[in-house]
Parts: C-alpha cells; sequence; structure tokens
C-alpha cells in the first residue's frame, strides 16, 4: 500500500495484480508517502507481508492507514483470477523455493501444483506470509460488507493510470514499464543466471535503472506468453475447478472493474478525476 498526504490518494496492492509495476513508479510523486512494502515481522501478527495486508487486518492492526483509506481518494488494480493463480504459483516457487518454474520438469512441476492448490485451499481465509499471493482479490477491496476501494483499474489498462498519475501529479512516470513478470525464457539455461543476476541488480541499482535494465533484457531473452500459460498449468482441470471455486468473487469483481473501466478511462484522459479527500462515500 502507498498512501500520498501530498496527491491525496491511496494506492491499495492486490498481490499478482501489476502492484509492484505501480508502486516502483508512485512512491517518487511524494516524499513524505506512506509504504507498506516489504515482509516483516508484526508484534500481533508475527511473520507477514507488510505490502499486501488485507482490510480487515488494516482495520484491526493499521488503524491510521486504514483511516487513511477510508478519507482519501482510493484505487487497486484488479485481475482475472485465472492467470493470476498463474502468477502466484510462479512467485511462491521462485521466493520460497527459489525454482524457477520454467525450469521444473512437466510431471514435477504438475504435483507440486497439486499439492500448492490444497495449502492455499487451507489457508484461503487466513493467508499467511507466503500464501498471501494467492489471498483473494475482494479481501483487498471490501471490508465488512462495505467497498472502501473508489476506483478499479483493470490491470490491461494500468498503463492509462500510470499515465494519468504522471500528468495528476507532474512525475515523470513510464506507463509501459512491468516490474516482477511472470516471464518465459526462450533459452532454459540461462535461467538460474538470469534470475540470480536480476536479483543481484535488483538490490544493488536504483529502481527505474533495475527496471531499464531488465525490460531490455526480456525484449530480447522472454517469450511473449508467461511462465505459467507456456507450461501449461493454466489448463489443468484441477486447477481450473479450484480457481473457479474459490475465487468466484474475484471473477465478479474484474468483471465489475471492466464494466466501470470506460467511465474511468475518459476520466484518466481528461484528468478531469479528482484526488484528495472523499466528497462522496465509496459505492
Amino acid at each position: 500500500m502507498i498512501i500520498s498526504p501530498r496527491h491525496g490518494f491511496v494506492f491499495v496492492h492486490v498481490p499478482k495484480c501489476a502492484g509492484t509495476s505501480v508502486r516502483t513508479q508512485i512512491t517518487a510523486c511524494d516524499p513524505d508517502h506512506v509504504a507498506m512494502a516489504e515482509p516483516g515481522d508484526h508484534p500481533v501478527l508475527g511473520p507477514i507481508d507488510y505490502g499486501h495486508v488485507p482490510l480487515s487486518q488494516l482495520r484491526r492492526h493499521f488503524p491510521a492507514e486504514y483511516a487513511q483509506l477510508q478519507t482519501l481518494t482510493s484505487f487497486a488494480v484488479i485481475r482475472d483470477p485465472l492467470p493470476r493463480f498463474g502468477s502466484s504459483l510462479r512467485q511462491m516457487l521462485w521466493r520460497y523455493e527459489k525454482t524457477p518454474m520454467t525450469l521444473i520438469p512437466p510431471d514435477t512441476l504438475r504435483a507440486r501444483t497439486l499439492e500448492i492448490i490444497e495449502r492455499v485451499r487451507a489457508e484461503i481465509d487466513a493467508p499467511g506470509p507466503q500464501t498471501i499471493f494467492f489471498a483473494r482479490q475482494t479481501d483487498f477491496v471490501f471490508d465488512e460488507g462495505r467497498r472502501l476501494i473508489d476506483h478499479l483499474v483493470p490491470i490491461e489498462h494500468v498503463g492509462a493510470f500510470l499515465a494519468f498519475l504522471s500528468q495528476k501529479t507532474g512525475t515523470p512516470m513510464d506507463s509501459d514499464r512491468r516490474s516482477n513478470q511472470n516471464v518465459d525464457l526462450r533459452l532454459k539455461w540461462l535461467g538460474p543466471a538470469a534470475y540470480r543476476m536480476n536479483d543481484i541488480l535488483r538490490r544493488r541499482l536504483p529502481l527505474g535503472l533495475h527496471a531499464r535494465i531488465k525490460d531490455a533484457a526480456l525484449g530480447l531473452l522472454a517469450r511473449k506468453t508467461s511462465a505459467a500459460e507456456s507450461s501449461g498449468l493454466l489448463d489443468m482441470p484441477e486447477l481450473r475447478a479450484f480457481v473457479a471455486e474459490a475465487y468466484a468473487g474475484d471473477a465478479a469483481l474484474y468483471a465489475q472493474a471492466r464494466a466501470e473501466a470506460p467511465a474511468l478511462l475518459a476520466r484518466f484522459a481528461d484528468a478531469s478525476l479528482p484526488l484528495g479527500p472523499k466528497t462522496v462515500t465509496a459505492g
């Protein structure tokens, strides 16, 4: 989550919905921004990912941030739950097992996916730090039966969202930049070295420079399809059935975001959407 007091908006980072691409750019628009971004230890909750705090937890354990969310103009990016689940799988395997999805043998990957599905099924109502990527998107939009997020941005319109924020805040932003992508490398043998080098550069270089180098490398080394698509995981009947059951609310939310998109994009384009304290309650 990023809170910008100077410009009067809050960006809620829904896991695996291009949030890193947005967060790494909008932090530059306000030197006084409040960022909840990295994994850490909470005195009550224990280990958590501060970048992905569901609204019910935010209300109970982060009252100051929750109050600002209720007061300022808020945004969240929303995504089709099926490709999002594939991206979450890729992220979990890489972050916690240091294994690129594209380098796992198909039978092993399928078996590991079935294990992860069962773990997510058991934890989905209270995901831990390793399964927070699989949390329902609705948990970052609604709390106590109320929608708190004012504006839902379908993931395919992130570029328009960044262009709007750039114009409103007077801060240069690259609407085409993408971070933390779910990619399929053309040359699989380059995978381990490429992932290690990316980790080193991410830790040592400024965010903007790292993003430009990574984008250039991906243009040469990566296919257009995602790692999850190329692996065939998204065609697994077990995976598709689980996503349809567990994320039915997310599918409806994504459909709602797409239905609201034409009006929102028009207000992005002419910069008529106001930022700052809300004048009406979120719908």
